[in-house]
């Protein structure tokens, strides 16, 4: 019965095949140099070669001759021609901000930048070239949409470049306005194929009619193919985020009105050592705003850089076409009775968009390759949370162990066929110094930081004003974390079937036994209640259960128990070392999760339970103070990653899709109450249940960082 749940799910999502570390090539390798030649002749490849290709230009002229502008045009004119020909040259400026272009000297001049950038601060820019090679023979006979991950702002910078060096033509990238702005690098990048977008169009109806019909004609027309991040922005928390489906609906509306035949939808992932903006994201993540970008900010980060940033992995993953993809779902006959350009995606084409754009964020997370410094900060943290110390030869047997069973759930990791992993593990300690260090008896240590605080302007706190102490306890408890947060798409499932196993049963000598459909309900709780912080979605919820608990038999927690129906109940067995020690790694990763959303129940149930409305600002705030408190107290159920702004809003918006909180807007402001159920009570009461649960109590960490004071 398992396995027919499992082959149901699949057929509905998508097939995913495994990934090996082996089909990696390093473009800094001495072999590659040509690859990496800026001047060589440009063969290039083009995913969908027409008869008259066409350019940056005529795409523009497209745009105006297309019979949304037409209409558009007739509507604000009014059949006065004075004011269409003001209007039409509105229209015209406003391509001219969003349009790309293409300047084949200036691609060789910034991938010239790049190569000496990259061979200054990377050891390796390693790329599946395997199957980038599978992707270049589907090329031909379909529109190629690549789909990254966005853990940096060089994303997309990144993966023209590695187009480059395989003669494959750069594709138009949608990129933000803060680019744009950018002066010099705002047009550099639109001559390597960036089109500008506004962040937001608000009541701007003619600049969403002529920017979807931009994306439109390049979906329809271009032969380069298009790329933008279906996450919408960077994940400062290094984690998945929640798919937007406004760029992805555009590019596909084509494909539903019958406008293309097919679409192929490739996604990328991209994995970063050590991210450029690690720094940035962890004041982001404590409520320190982003400083604007400016080009001066660029040159002057870029003259100063002298760190080694490690590797990075960019994986094309397998391409998947449109058309199968939806399958009976593309009907195409509903859009027949009326041009196309006067049509809107229905309500079921939009859900079937949205669960793409979840099947491809699931799939650049499992090919995400875990670094060996992944491995260590999971390793690390489990090991502090339970008070015991690391030498660096317990964390390379830590490492390797942790190597195995995260390659047993599916993920790639860089110690994968590795005999031995110290090296790997002090080139990793070696780049991310800033965070651990070794002492002189060889035991890690969490790393001091040396940043003033005090020069933070708090006027522009997105949050509470933490005090100096607190920050500089959390930001290198934070950096730490980030590094652990890729392993939750792996471990976060299996970690929830434990929990939930112990909460269901009184643990005994042999172990415990739990019915499984309770134990399925208890997961399915904790999926929807955790859904938007690990993106986990209801069509995967059967296959990933039966994964975690096949995972799980595998690796000794969960046993069959003589005489008992394994479709009923489910026996887990932790009475040896390598059983609890296992069991607590995953609880141990959870673990801060946990103790944020409950801090923030608290808080909700605590201030705002008397209040009629709030805002997001003022609880984000109001849970940050307490956290601080509770910080300063050393009490338990608390963790310095409870101050993370973006775990504490995703509390906030999970809370609202189970229902136990209700969003409105007033005045343009997005307020919220709570609800009078009860569920929020319940909820707080399960996740103390939980909390209590844990194999540990969770210190401030003041001991572990060096000279850290509260």
């Amino acid at each position: 019965m398992a396995q027919t749940r499992h082959a149901m799910v699949e057929s509905i999502t998508i097939k995913l095949s495994p990934g090996k570390l082996s089909e990696y090539r390093n473009l800094l390798a001495p072999q590659y140099r040509d690859h990496r030649d800026m001047t060589k002749r440009y063969k290039v490849t083009v995913p969908f070669p027409r008869d008259c290709p066409v350019t940056p230009a005529k795409l523009k002229q497209l745009v105006l001759a297309s019979g949304r502008i037409q209409l558009l045009l007739d509507e604000q004119s009014s059949s006065d021609q004075t004011k269409r020909a003001k209007l039409a040259q509105t229209i015209v400026e406003l391509l001219d901000e969003i349009g790309l272009a293409e300047n084949l000297p200036v691609i060789r001049t910034l991938g010239t930048m790049l190569n000496a950038i990259f061979d200054r601060i990377y050891t390796g820019v390693l790329v599946n070239e395997v199957k980038l090679e599978q992707l270049r023979a589907r090329f031909g006979r379909q529109t190629v949409l690549y789909l990254p991950s966005h853990r940096s702002y060089g994303d997309f910078i990144l993966l023209s470049y590695v187009l480059f060096c395989y003669n494959i033509a750069i594709p138009g990238i949608a990129a933000g306005m803060d680019f744009y702005s950018m002066a010099g690098m705002g047009s550099a990048l639109r001559n390597t194929g960036a089109f500008y977008m506004r962040r937001t169009y608000g009541n701007d109806r003619q600049y969403w009619y002529i920017f979807r019909e931009y994306m439109r004609q390049l979906t329809v027309a271009y032969d380069r193919g298009i790329e933008f991040f279906v996450e919408g922005t960077r994940s400062r928390s290094n984690k998945a985020l929640t798919p937007k489906i406004g760029l992805l609906s555009m590019a596909l509306e084509p494909l539903f009105m019958g406008e293309v035949p097919d679409l192929l939808i490739v996604p990328v992932s991209v994995s970063y050592d050590r991210p450029v903006e690690e720094q940035l994201f962890v004041y982001e993540l404590l409520g320190v705003p982003k400083p604007k970008e400016t080009t001066r900010g660029l040159l002057k980060a870029l003259s100063i850089v002298r760190e080694n940033f490690g590797t990075i992995y960019l994986e094309f993953g397998d391409p998947l076409s449109a058309k199968d993809y939806f399958g009976d779902g593309l009907n195409r006959t509903r859009h027949t009775v009326a041009p196309t350009f006067a049509q809107t995606l229905a309500k079921e084409e939009r859900v079937a968009i949205q669960n793409l754009a979840n099947d491809v964020v699931h799939l650049q997370q499992h090919r995400m390759v875990l670094t060996t410094f992944h491995l260590v900060a999971l390793y690390y943290n489990y090991k502090k949370y339970h008070g015991q110390a690391v030498t660096l030869g317990e964390l390379v047997d830590g490492v390797a162990w942790l190597g195995r069973v995260l390659e047993d759930l599916g993920a790639i990791t860089e110690v994968e066929g590795c005999a031995d992993v110290e090296p790997l593990c002090l080139a990793a300690l070696d780049v991310h110094r800033n965070i651990l260090q070794l002492t002189a008896d060889r035991v890690l240590t969490i790393a001091r930081t040396y940043h003033d605080f005090s020069r933070v302007d708090k006027r522009k706190l997105k949050g509470y004003n933490l005090t100096d102490g607190v920050m500089k306890l959390a930001v290198p408890i934070f950096s730490l974390q980030l590094y652990c947060n890729p392993c939750l798409h792996w471990l976060a499932v299996p970690a929830m079937v434990l929990l939930a196993a112990r909460s269901l049963t009184v643990p005994t000598a042999s172990g415990s036994t739990v019915r499984r459909a309770d134990l399925g309900r208890m997961v399915q709780e904790l999926r929807n209640l955790y859904g938007l912080e690990f993106v986990l979605y209801a069509r995967r919820e059967t296959v990933e259960f039966d994964a975690a608990l096949a995972h799980l038999y595998r690796q000794g927690l969960l046993r069959t128990k003589p005489g008992g129906d394994p479709e009923q109940t489910l026996h887990f067995a932790e009475q040896h070392t390598d059983q609890r020690q296992l069991a607590n790694v995953y609880l141990s990763a959870l673990g801060p999760f946990l103790c944020t959303y409950l801090q923030a129940l608290e808080v909700l149930l605590g201030q705002f339970r008397a209040r009629e409305k709030f805002t997001e600002k003022e609880y984000l705030a109001a849970v940050q103070q307490h956290v601080e408190q509770q910080l300063l107290r050393q009490e338990r159920n608390v963790h310095p990653y409870c101050l993370s702004l973006d775990s504490i809003s995703l509390a906030l918006h999970s809370l609202v899709t189970v229902g136990a909180i209700r969003k409105s807007k007033r005045d343009n402001v997005y307020c919220y109450d709570l609800g009078t159920d009860g569920m929020l009570e319940s909820v707080n009461q399960r996740l103390r249940c939980y909390c209590t649960l844990l194999p540990f109590e969770y210190l401030t960490f003041q001991d572990a960082v060096t000279g850290c004071k509260l």
